[in-house]
């Protein structure tokens, strides 16, 4: 009721400014042919909602941000606006990964599907990824000294077995099935046969789409178009006679080569402008409108840690979403590789709960497997980036024995205990047999019920699915083939996708807008990221440490899937 009130004083005081703003708002107008869109080095989904104090705090890093949904609204206007010839991107180095640089592809190709010519300018070059994006546009300028890399993608994975073994450690590792390989890198001297077919298989997902995108762009087969990466270098005109760009040109020099001279450059508006004006409202709607309630469930998932993986926020945000009678439906946006098997298994809960009274569309965005799949099993329907991973469908657990390490430092463990097997998680001695059966019988027992969750999920008989699981990693476009996917796209597609399931007038469907439940602080990047260590010991030693924290059964993926470059 106060909402209401201040709004309806608040908009009874902008009466009479009425004619003003229609003034101010005409002289304002963006009077361009062209947009420019200045990207950020870092590209994510969207922006999640900060209180203002957050926002203040955290105003540099939202400012070296870009944000997938502002391009997907942008183009929105454009594409219905008659006036607009044409879109430009000011395309850097990019820290996204492979499903959001496929969010920002499907755009260019919207906008040209739409009638609009688009270009792409590579100020400092770019390699696989950001020619991935360029090469759905009309036109590519790369900068004059400014060089493209295209050497094939890799990806690589070290093992820490021996270095384990020189200080005295032994990680004793426990998988459902064959491919459920999180804990190899600790366990093992080389990469096993699963881990290398598995690895293998996304790496030849990504590149296959990689060529298919320069093939068309070029005219050539994928295979003539893999030559390309015996060069793997291209600078100025080697680029140019490549065809991977048109020409060279500077950014001050790319409203001549698209068609407006140095005085006209008026017509040339800048993204942020044009999205910002078309937004802009004087009046706010007295009442809260109906809307579709987004959950996000981000990074590991666990009783603790950061606020999109913890357990119990986003068990608040789903029973939220449940009760709050304007929210219409929920998309589940997953972005995680999993975690916790019992954190996993009790916001499944909440979300066959949500199912029984509201539709529900899960969308898996970067990664979903493992916990992340787990969650998200009853969705109605689920929504994935063909480029994006998911599946590990299986159970893994370590245990550490580090007697020899705690002998040399001169540690002597005593241990009281009133049952044979109350230090079975003791890293001072190994295991019996008798334990290792015991270990063995929870993790079969987990895996089984997890498979047949997910076939219950999916409609499929266990037999089906169980082919499909053991632990293997899927690329989203190989899941889908294989029926753990219901439609291949981007966030906007599990939107709209969702909004057809919702029981309401069309004119009321087509005002629904997305809203995200809850207020996380942006995390600060992992040290090892920090340090440009990805991918080395240091990363392997911390997803040690995490198997090791949350539980005998650790539903978890992306320690085993080394980041493909």
């Amino acid at each position: 009721m106060l909402r209401f009130l201040y709004r309806l004083f608040r908009n009874l005081l902008c009466v009479p400014l009425l004619p003003l703003w229609a003034i101010a708002r005409w002289l304002s107008r963006p009077k361009g042919r062209w947009i420019v869109v200045r990207l950020k080095p870092r590209l994510v989904e969207t922006h999640q909602p900060l209180p203002w104090l957050r926002r203040l705090l955290d105003a540099d890093r939202l400012r070296r941000t870009s944000s997938l949904a502002g391009v997907r609204a942008l183009a929105d206007y454009a594409i219905r606006d008659p006036r607009i010839e044409g879109v430009a991107l000011v395309l850097p180095p990019l820290q996204g990964g492979w499903s959001v640089c496929s969010g920002l592809r499907e755009q260019i190709l919207r906008l040209r599907d739409g009638g609009k010519q688009t270009s792409v300018l590579l100020p400092r070059g770019g390699g696989h990824r950001e020619l991935y994006i360029a090469s759905a546009a009309d036109r590519i300028y790369l900068a004059p000294q400014a060089t493209i890399t295209l050497l094939g993608l890799s990806a690589q994975s070290h093992y820490l077995k021996p270095m384990l073994e020189r200080i005295g450690v032994e990680v004793e590792p426990f998988a459902r099935k064959e491919y459920k390989t999180a804990a190899e890198r600790m366990s093992r001297e080389s990469m096993s046969e699963p881990q290398r077919e598995q690895v293998q298989a996304l790496i030849d997902g990504h590149t296959a789409a990689l060529l298919d995108a320069l093939s068309q762009r070029i005219g050539t087969t994928p295979e003539q178009t893999g030559a390309l990466f015996e060069a793997g270098v291209f600078r100025g005109q080697s680029a140019i006679d490549a065809r991977l760009v048109d020409a060279l040109a500077y950014e001050d020099e790319l409203p001549h080569e698209l068609g407006i001279g140095d005085e006209k450059k008026t017509q040339l508006i800048e993204g942020g402008r044009y999205l910002a004006f078309k937004r802009a409202k004087l009046f706010r709607p007295l009442r809260r409108e109906p809307y579709i309630a987004v959950v996000t469930i981000k990074g590991a998932i666990s009783e603790s840690g950061a606020p999109m993986g913890r357990r119990a926020s986003i068990v608040a945000a789903l029973r939220q979403a449940r009760q709050d009678r304007r929210a219409l439906g929920v998309l589940l946006w997953v972005d995680s590789p999993g975690g916790s098997a019992e954190a996993s298994d009790l916001i499944h809960r909440e979300v066959v709960r949500l199912r029984e009274k509201k539709p529900v569309v899960a969308y898996f965005g970067e990664v979903a497997a493992s916990g992340g799949y787990y969650v998200a099993a009853h969705a109605n329907a689920i929504v994935a980036q063909p480029l994006g991973l998911t599946g590990s469908i299986g159970v893994v657990s370590a245990r550490v024995l580090a007697s020899q390490l705690l002998d040399r430092v001169g540690i002597r463990t005593e241990v009281l205990r009133t049952g044979p097997h109350a230090d079975l998680y003791s890293p001072h001695r190994p295991l019996t047999d008798e334990e290792r059966g015991l270990m063995n019988r929870e993790l079969d027992a987990f895996y089984d019920s997890f498979v047949a969750l997910v076939a219950d999920g999916r409609g499929r008989t266990v037999d089906e699915i169980e082919p499909l699981a053991r632990g293997r990693v899927w690329l989203a476009a190989d899941a889908y083939r294989h029926g753990l996917v219901d439609r291949l796209g981007g966030m906007d597609q599990a939107l709209e996708l969702l909004k057809e399931t919702i029981d309401v007038p069309p004119r009321l469907r087509e005002r629904l807008r997305p809203m995200v439940l809850g207020s996380y602080r942006l995390e600060p990047p992992p040290p090892a990221a920090m340090l440009r260590l990805d991918g080395s010991v240091f990363e392997g030693l911390r997803d040690l440490a995490f198997l090791l924290s949350e539980s005998p059964a650790v539903l978890y993926h992306a320690i085993s899937v080394p980041r493909i470059r």
